[in-house]
């Protein structure tokens, strides 16, 4: 039987690097364990197996869920958990999953205990807990039949539905530029947080522009391998890596020095979803907010609209899904840039969050049109103007009670509006100046004010 080096086994090491591994055995003993690496090392394979480079695997993920297990059974040794017979399997995770964590009386000192930072939820229990621990025990040969039914929806059920306007406050709100950036790649491209702060920055690609619009060719998404053949940037985009990087021409852009903190690390999606959270709740939002919001928004606005492309197909390419057609029309559109780029620009400004809508309308008829509606304006004005003094009038014939010398008086103020033979200030001057307080008074108070005259005087006579 062929031996195999030692150099030949499988090395976290080799992958992350000694100082990462090393932090994780301190905070996780259980990586120590031969069972334990054996198990992670088959998930890395598999991750691998999909196109994946293997230093994108969560090591932490896997190796939390399960060192939280062997704390509450307080044993140092996974192994030992694989001796039991399936019975003694099985009544070990059902007392933790639903007897502990799923259990009301459990606190959050209890919890903390084993090395959680709060209560996990129903969800996070029945869907993620109880997932990775069950996968150490198949992979190891020690399968568990006990099983709480995952829940189909869970923090989802709350979810916030973006918008541009709340789009645009988030984004005002965020003190840093580059999660800014991050938040402005994500409503306007609609990838995955980890295909922005890992696969952007990761020194695979360069930026190249066509026409008007700079672009990444060939972009290729983690969670599903997918090729996206040009990955436009929207103008508002555009502007925003400028103002993050300094430069005019962003062919010249080293794409690795994007979405660093002060210090010069990567920011973490964990950090950045979090000053997410606390910005929404600031703005008084209720409802849980992801990442993944915001491609959903991306998603949802690009197929509302999809009726204005020549092929609306291609909207399973924007969204950077594998696509099951392969049939020559469609592929040329997506395989060629040209025809790619027109089909995208159609879809550009409906992406956008900030971008202002330039009218391309002759500037003389724009002037037009805006005096034709002041002399609408004016004209309504002066139709409601006489119909309102018409009425006063004819409040004030009523108010006469048979007096002619009233009536004949008000009717011939009315004749004199119709005709228009006497113009405002004519009018005004036929009353005394000390029952004139305001030169402004419109000709209707006047009128009302003549007639009530009148028939008051009448009345004391």
């Amino acid at each position: 039987m062929k031996v195999l080096k030692k150099s030949e086994e499988f090395d976290l090491k080799t992958i992350f690097g000694e100082k990462l591994v090393d932090k994780w055995e301190l905070n996780y003993p259980i990586l120590k364990n031969k069972d334990v690496e054996r198990w992670i090392q088959d998930k890395i394979d598999k991750y691998t197996d999909e196109g994946k480079s293997a230093s994108g695997f969560n090591v932490p993920s896997y190796l939390n869920p399960l060192n939280q297990y062997c704390i509450y059974n307080k044993t140092n040794n996974p192994s030992e958990l694989l001796n039991e017979d399936i019975d003694h399997r099985n009544l070990r995770l059902k007392k933790y999953l639903k007897d502990f964590l799923l259990n009301e009386d459990t606190t959050l000192e209890d919890v903390k205990a084993l090395g959680f930072k709060k209560i996990p939820s129903e969800v996070s229990v029945r869907n993620l807990i109880q997932s990775r621990i069950k996968s150490f025990y198949s992979n190891r040969g020690a399968s568990v039949s006990y099983n709480l039914k995952s829940k189909k929806s869970g923090a989802n059920l709350r979810e916030i539905t973006l918008t541009k306007e709340i789009i645009k406050k988030i984004q005002s709100r965020l003190e840093s530029k580059h999660y800014r950036l991050i938040c402005k790649f994500e409503s306007q491209t609609g990838l995955r947080i980890g295909d922005i702060v890992e696969e952007i920055p990761s020194g695979k690609y360069i930026v190249e522009k066509h026409k008007e619009r700079y672009y990444i060719r060939s972009f290729k998404t983690i969670k599903r391998n997918v090729i996206i053949n040009f990955l436009f940037f929207t103008k508002e985009l555009e502007d925003t890596i400028k103002s993050v990087s300094g430069l005019d021409d962003l062919t010249k852009l080293d794409l690795t020095t994007l979405f660093k903190t002060r210090r010069g690390n990567r920011v973490k999606k964990g950090d950045y979803l979090k000053v997410v959270k606390n910005v929404v709740k600031d703005m008084g939002i209720k409802g849980n907010i992801k990442t993944h919001s915001f491609r959903k928004y991306y998603i949802g606005i690009i197929g509302r609209n999809q009726d204005k492309l020549s092929d609306p197909r291609i909207i399973t390419h924007f969204e950077g899904h594998e696509a099951p057609y392969n049939d020559r029309a469609y592929l040329r559109i997506i395989q060629d840039i040209e025809s790619y780029y027109n089909e995208w620009l159609k879809l550009e400004k409906c992406i956008c969050i900030d971008c202002i809508l330039i009218d391309k309308t002759n500037k003389e008829i724009v002037a037009l049109k805006e005096e034709n509606l002041k002399l609408k304006e004016q004209i309504d004005l002066v139709i409601k103007d006489k119909m309102d003094f018409e009425k006063t009038i004819k409040e004030e014939i009523a108010k006469a009670n048979g007096n002619n010398v009233v009536k004949d008086f008000a009717k011939s103020i009315m004749k004199a509006i119709e005709n228009h033979n006497e113009d405002q200030t004519e009018f005004m001057q036929t009353t005394d100046s000390e029952e004139n307080p305001n030169e402004d008074l419109t000709m209707d108070i006047y009128a009302s004010l003549i007639v009530r005259k009148l028939f008051e005087s009448i009345k004391k006579d």
